[in-house]
């Protein structure tokens, strides 16, 4: 769509009435497409500032948290809870597994090898001249340049109700985005946003210091590096643990969430509409040199599915902020049309956002699985440490089950360790520990307290040629722009890969043995979900996507949010990197809010 198409189409919009039945009377002043923890940020903050906030998102609300409302005179059911707050995974983290690959769909599939030359010949057989491009199948998709573990989640929450809750900080020299022009400068602002950040989602370095197996696997990498400069310290995570030490609480964006659900008053401020698709937004008439969103067209899929080709509304606000995630927020718009490309696949010069989808990121990483080492284990009744806790714990299992050779609880906490990013030495994130991925369970018939997991993140370069293409004749499941992944690593990314998976390789053998079928390997591109740089903010707006406070560059209203801002490359898990950029964000937002400046 050409930009005078663009303006064209503009002049249908009726600021500020909106025709969306299920908002009533309800006149926003902030929409946010995306419910994750970013969109939660967002929301949270604008709603206490005073604003009313509507919020968008295309799955269901499928997990919930009851609590007391600050009033003591209700009770609030606060949506996109943590899932493995559930008792049943708490007790059996290997069956987590499954919701996990349940609540992930895939990005893109190749259709390459569609065909089966096995098949009854009578049957129905894909022809490649005419592949199937159902469900995420696409055409276009090269196998070679895939992500081809790249999934999303659709439901409020997103992916925090299934996340590992890791909220590490960024390496300094490396992976930290520069968000002000002097690099000091810009280093205070995140060491105060972290500060915000790690308080708003709950981060905390110690709910795993009373665990025989963390205290073990961690002293035993201390003290097996401590002739070197390596730190081995507690994985930072997002959780709290309960008055029952047996049970975590683990932080998803209900944690966020609960200071506007919990409050009356802003709770009467926020609209929440989960099964709505925003498809895409219309600019407003405007005269001015930047471009103002005027509404967001949004689609019912309930009520589309009773009622079909009534289900499209239109939603109004002084401000859109778009936070659905690192492929749907560049989707949607892509799909506003606000970047066009040629018949070559080329961004044309017209392009109201030119770098939309270009620069993304995301972290090589390897796997493995051991077996602690017997040594280690057989020294757990001797109390190695001298920790009263320990020898109580040791004590209550001798006595309650003298039957267990391994001699400490069943419910013992699971291990949570990690050796942060380092340069020039270990430029990658690691996370030695026990947690339930897409992949990683471990069999019925092994006792799990004796099997630690080794995930390793490397980083990569932003490069301008790496990024997600939509395609115009192809949709989704969901009837929007088909995503493409054009990624490659370049030859230093693929240089630190070797040296990362030789790493895992020898912190692993001071602690275990490899475990039979989970031997060090480099897992599916995309698989650790940690995509990122497809609205890259930053301060030169020929190569970004956004400013260093999230407004798209040549918009007036238009914000985005997430993992996609980050215009870096990294190891580290992301999420308290993009709580940050969203509180940043929200400042600018209020201020120029109060003034009518917007």
């Amino acid at each position: 769509m050409t930009l005078a198409h663009l303006r064209e189409d503009a002049s249908s919009i009726n600021i500020p009435k909106n025709n969306n039945a299920a908002l009533r009377d309800f006149i926003a002043d902030v929409f946010i497409a995306g419910s994750g923890p970013i969109g939660s940020t967002y929301a949270k903050l604008l709603v206490e500032a005073g604003f009313k906030v509507i919020m968008c998102e295309i799955g269901a609300a499928d997990s919930f948290r009851a609590a007391t409302t600050k009033d003591g005179k209700g009770e609030a059911f606060i949506p996109g809870a943590h899932k493995k707050n559930e008792i049943e995974y708490q007790k059996d983290i290997d069956r987590f597994v499954h919701v996990i690959n349940g609540a992930l769909s895939p990005v893109s599939v190749p259709v390459e090898k569609t065909t089966a030359d096995t098949l009854d010949p009578a049957a129905w057989n894909a022809d490649l001249t005419k592949p199937p491009v159902t469900n995420g199948k696409n055409p276009k998709q090269s196998v070679s340049g895939n992500l081809s573990g790249e999934s999303v989640t659709r439901g409020v929450g997103g992916m925090s109700t299934h996340w590992t809750c890791a909220t590490p900080r960024f390496h300094r020299e490396v992976e930290l985005p520069l968000i002000e022009k002097d690099e000091e400068k810009s280093f205070q602002e995140w060491q105060r946003l972290y500060d915000d950040a790690e308080k708003l989602i709950g981060t905390t370095e110690h709910a795993f210091d009373q665990s025989i197996r963390h205290t073990l696997v961690l002293r035993t990498l201390q003290d097996a590096y401590k002739d070197s400069k390596r730190v081995f310290k507690p994985l930072p995570l997002a959780c709290h643990r309960l008055a029952n030490p047996a049970y975590v609480n683990w932080h998803a964006a209900d944690t966020i969430l609960e200071h506007i659900y919990c409050h009356p008053e802003r709770r009467k401020r926020f609209r929440l509409l989960t099964n709505h698709r925003v498809t895409r937004f219309k600019l407003a008439p405007s005269g001015e040199k930047e471009h103002t969103i005027g509404a967001a067209v949004v689609k019912d899929l309930l009520k589309d599915a009773k009622d079909p080709g009534s289900a499209t509304s239109y939603i109004s606000a002084k401000v859109f902020i778009v936070a659905a995630g690192t492929v749907a927020t560049p989707q949607i718009l892509f799909n506003s049309g606000f970047q066009t490309r040629d018949e070559n696949g080329d961004v044309t010069p017209d392009s109201l956002i030119p770098n939309l989808g270009r620069y993304i990121t995301e972290q090589p990483l390897t796997f493995c699985q051991v077996v602690l080492k017997q040594k280690l284990l057989t020294t757990v009744p001797e109390n190695p440490y001298n920790l009263p806790w320990w020898a109580e714990k040791v004590k209550h299992q001798e006595t309650h089950h003298p039957e267990d050779p391994l001699r400490f609880p069943f419910d013992d906490p699971e291990p949570q360790v990690t050796t942060p990013f380092s340069t020039p030495e270990q430029p990658w994130h690691t996370q030695i520990h026990r947690d339930a991925f897409s992949y990683g369970a471990v069999a019925a018939t092994i006792d799990t307290r004796t099997i630690v997991d080794l995930r390793f993140f490397g980083y990569v370069e932003p490069r301008a040629t790496n990024e997600i293409r939509f395609e115009k004749d192809i949709t989704d499941g969901y009837g929007m722009p088909q995503p493409t992944f054009h990624f490659f690593l370049s030859e230093s990314d693929q240089e630190r890969c070797n040296r990362m998976m030789a790493d895992m390789c020898d912190v692993a053998l001071k602690i275990g043995g490899f475990l039979p079928g989970s031997e060090p390997q480099f897992m599916a591109p995309g698989l650790p979900l940690h995509l990122a740089g497809s609205v890259r903010a930053g301060l030169d707006p020929k190569t970004h996507v956004a400013d260093t406070h999230s407004r798209v560059y040549n918009f007036k209203n238009l914000y985005v949010g997430g993992n996609g801002v980050i215009p870096t490359g990294f190891g580290a898990n992301p999420t308290l990197t993009s709580i940050g950029y969203a509180m940043r964000a929200c400042e600018s937002i209020i201020e120029k809010l109060k003034a009518g400046k917007l």
